[in-house]
């Protein structure tokens, strides 16, 4: 694994079609922010990142032998995992948390702060995915992109009882396979979040271009270890392996989107 242009994006690359993403790995925010004015505590917290999702990431990638594309930045600096046009792209809070660096950014296109980070870190993490996808179809591989994320175990005060999140928007080729292969988990069929997000990243790179995917969000509770890090990322490649048949079998064909 090498990290490509020092501080944005960790790659890995080798010739199998299946690509792992990770939006949120990395709470990494360069020393010139001095942590947004974030503190310490909360950089180590779901607001800054996904726990656990990075190493989940890595074995998957690891045990599939395929390429991982990983976010080296914080989503408090920009979350790649919006359109440019969100506004909570540069999030002014979070889970009740002021994010004192972001607040004087606006949404403007000219808001030079804004398009300096648009342009440092959100644009050549997108443009890496760009170039697997347009180099899997230049050798007339499907690609199949598997996006990584993590869920706390409590929102508002209620305990969440799934453990497996399972996120898709109209293209349900890879959402069903794991959602009727995942066994002795408590599932969520596009919960606790929806798959359905115009302009993130699966519907930039995937559904947009009839590319077959599938978010998959785990509860931070499980993968708290090494060893349940391990242990998801088996139950992923698992599922994957039992039903290579079908997946081989995958064209790219656009299904549209039913994202709002």
């Amino acid at each position: 694994m090498t990290i490509d242009k020092d501080f944005i994006i960790r790659i890995k690359r080798n010739c199998k079609d299946y690509l792992i993403i990770c939006d949120h790995s990395s709470n990494e925010i360069p020393k010139s922010y001095k942590n947004l004015g974030v503190s310490n505590k909360d950089l180590e917290s779901h607001i800054a990142y996904d726990l656990g999702a990075s190493d989940l990431a890595s074995n998957l990638s690891e045990s599939l032998n395929c390429s991982l594309i990983m976010a080296n930045f914080s989503r408090l600096l920009i979350d790649p995992n919006r359109g440019i046009d969100d506004p909570t792209l540069i999030p002014k809070i979070s889970e009740g948390k002021i994010i004192k660096g972001n607040l004087k950014i606006s949404a403007s296109s000219k808001d030079i702060e804004r398009n300096k980070r648009i342009n440092l870190f959100y644009l050549p993490y997108h443009e890496k995915i760009n170039e697997f996808i347009n180099d899997s179809i230049r050798k007339n591989r499907v690609p199949k992109i598997i996006s990584i994320h993590s869920f706390t175990p409590i929102w508002k005060g209620k305990n969440r009882k799934i453990e497996v999140g399972i996120l898709w928007d109209k293209d349900n080729r890879l959402s069903n396979i794991f959602l009727n292969s995942l066994n002795n988990v408590k599932i969520g069929n596009n919960l606790p979040y929806s798959g359905r997000l115009k302009n993130d990243t699966l519907y930039k790179h995937a559904s947009s271009n009839g590319i077959p995917h599938v978010l998959i969000e785990i509860r931070q509770d499980l993968l708290i270890k090494n060893k349940d890090r391990l242990h998801w990322a088996q139950k992923i490649h698992n599922v994957l392996k039992e039903n290579e048949k079908i997946i081989k079998s995958f064209k790219i064909k656009n299904y549209g989107s039913n994202s709002f």
